[in-house]
Formats: C-alpha cells, structure tokens, sequence
C-alpha cells in the first residue's frame, strides 16, 4: 500500500467515525469557505462547481437526508453570493432559474452518491459473510479483532478471545457426508450467535473452527460467558442428537496488547492444547503481552 493509498484510509477512516450532526457540520463549514472565496472572486468566476465537494460529503458520510439538507443550503448560498455581489441579469426570473438548476444538480448527486455508497456497503457485507453460516469470515473477523485491539489499548481495558474446533469433525463428513458436515458447521454458527452478547463478535476462521471475540472482559467475565456457551452448545448438540463435542482455548489479553497474529496464534495453541490432553474441554490463560516477544501465558485453567 502506498502513501496515498494509505493517507486515504486513515482519511475516510476518520469520516466514517463522525456522527452524522459532525459529518453534516463540516459540509457546512466547506460550504462558508466556498461561498466566501466565491465572493472574492466575483461574479467573472464561478466557483459554484466546488459546491460538489460538501454535498459528496454529506451524502457519502452522512447518508441521503445529510446529502439533501447540504445541497438545500449550497443552494441558498450560491443564491445569496449572487444577490449580495450585486450580479446584473436581464430578467429577474434568471436568478431562480439558476438556482433551481444549482439544486437540481446537487440533488441528482447526492442521489446518486448515497446510492453508490448503500450498494458497496451491501457487497462488502457480502465478501465479509461466510458464505456457508452466514456469520463473520476470516478477513472480517480478523478486521474486528485490529479495531477493538485498538480500541481496548486506547481505554486500557482487557479482551478476551475464544478459539472453538469441533471434535473429530472429518468423522462427521465421512459417517453423515458434506451436507450433514454442513448442517452442523451452520447449527453451531448459529449457536453462537444466539449465546453471546451483541457487543461480542462471532466468525467462522476456517473449516471447523469458530472464533469468539469477548470485548470488555477479564479472565473472570470471559470464563463466565465461555463455559456458558459450552454448555448451550451442549444442550444444542443432545436436542439434535448430533454426536458432537468441542474444544476450546480462551486467552485474555491485559497490559500491553499483542498484534492480530499474535492474539489469534495465542488463543490457537491453547486450544490445540485442550485437543492434545482428551478434547471435549475448554482451558482458559491470562496472558500479559510484552512489546518485544510474543505472548506468554501468566496463568492457567482448565
């Protein structure tokens, strides 16, 4: 990734966090600057093209309604340069019909704008969703987990991270073939979801195995939530008759917190852990991150 590329992220990475009364504020604001460098220039030029920007903005941004509002007051301060300039045409009606043309045309592109961004979002949901479950894939779960890294080192707060592979899950493909392996990979997808908190993020990382990513949770919140998944799991399993176990390796992440890599490869070997002393089990690890080394675990429970 270039520089460009990169300022360009951080760019509308930033906008997109604005509320929508910030997004709407800061086109108005480009719309003063505007009018009043188009004042400056006097009616020889014309700088109401640059009009474009604050309503591409608001509509990008802000949403429809945003993007309507700002092309109404672009609208009304393209009008009032022309009035206070003192601009000179032969009929009066032309000054109205300019106007309406001024809004037209920012309409159409707020329009059109937001309609661009409704249609992006709705195909980058889809390239984010496995395809098979319907919850977070592996990019989109990894991209969650960066951003509330970030957030949880901004407000020194630990998170927690689950990592679920079903038990002996090639058994099930062979006895019950793919579309039964797919029935269960969906049945425990949806399992999850329905069992955790809304603030916590469920994704399908590959194959069999499921990720669970704990925001705001300690060693004692995240064991609390896991061991109450399992056992929701469980009962799931048994009402279906599906013959059907689960191991689980949960690290939480205090201090200084570990790269995406880091935190994933943590939880990972746990869980391989749990598999490697019987399976059907869940272990849980604190670990304490250091700058200059990978993690490593300061306590641990079966």
């Amino acid at each position: 990734m270039n520089i460009e590329e990169r300022t360009f992220g951080q760019v509308n990475r930033a906008m997109s966090k604005l509320s929508r009364a910030g997004v709407v504020w800061l086109a108005v604001l480009g719309i003063g600057v505007i009018g009043v460098l188009d004042y400056l220039a006097g009616s020889e030029i014309s700088l109401s093209i640059f009009y474009l920007c604050p309503v591409g903005i608001a509509s990008w941004y802000g949403g429809r309604r945003s993007g309507i509002l700002i092309a109404l007051i672009s609208t009304l301060a393209a009008f009032a340069g022309h009035f206070i300039d003192g601009q000179f045409f032969a009929r009066p009606g032309i000054m109205i019909w300019n106007g309406f043309l001024h809004l037209g045309f920012m309409l159409v592109v707020a329009y059109l704008l937001n309609a661009l961004r409704v249609r992006i979002e709705s195909e980058q949901e889809l390239a984010r969703a496995d395809s098979l479950t319907g919850i977070f894939n592996r990019r989109a779960f990894l991209e969650h987990l960066e951003d509330r890294l970030e957030l949880a080192a901004r407000e020194r707060k630990p998170i927690s991270l689950a990592y679920l592979d079903l038990d002996d899950f090639k058994r099930i493909n062979d006895d019950g073939g793919h579309d039964e392996g797919d029935r269960v990979l969906r049945f425990v997808a949806n399992t999850l979801t329905a069992s955790v908190r809304r603030t916590d993020v469920v994704g399908r990382l590959g194959g069999d195995e499921f990720a669970l990513l704990i925001t705001d949770a300690d060693r004692t919140v995240a064991e609390s939530l896991v061991v109450k998944v399992r056992h929701l799991l469980q009962q799931a399993f048994d009402r279906e008759r599906l013959m059907v176990t689960c191991s689980i390796g949960c690290v939480t992440f205090q201090g200084p917190l570990p790269s995406v890599d880091d935190a994933v490869r943590s939880a990972d070997l746990l869980m391989y852990r749990v598999k490697s002393q019987g399976k059907n089990a869940v272990a849980f690890e604190v670990f304490d991150y250091q700058a200059d080394s990978a993690a490593q675990p300061s306590a641990a429970a079966g």
